[in-house]
């Protein structure tokens, strides 16, 4: 799917107004903790979403197993 989106000033920087129906195809539903990375191949951005680390994922499986060292 194309688009054509604007452009916009933000502060220092520019921004991409990315519409919603975009972030559901690659599965992102829920903005809060929505990460993307972005890359730039061949004179082209790349968006991608971030995808948890394993060592993060086990860390939050494991978390309340943990005891404190003393």
């Amino acid at each position: 799917m194309s688009i054509l989106v604007n452009l916009y000033k933000w502060e220092n920087a520019q921004g991409v107004l990315i519409p919603r129906e975009i972030l559901k195809e690659i599965g992102i539903d829920d903005l809060r903790n929505a990460k993307l990375v972005l890359d730039v191949k061949d004179s082209a951005i790349i968006l991608k979403k971030e995808l948890p680390q394993l060592d993060d994922e086990i860390r939050e499986n494991v978390e309340g197993y943990l005891l404190d060292e003393e």
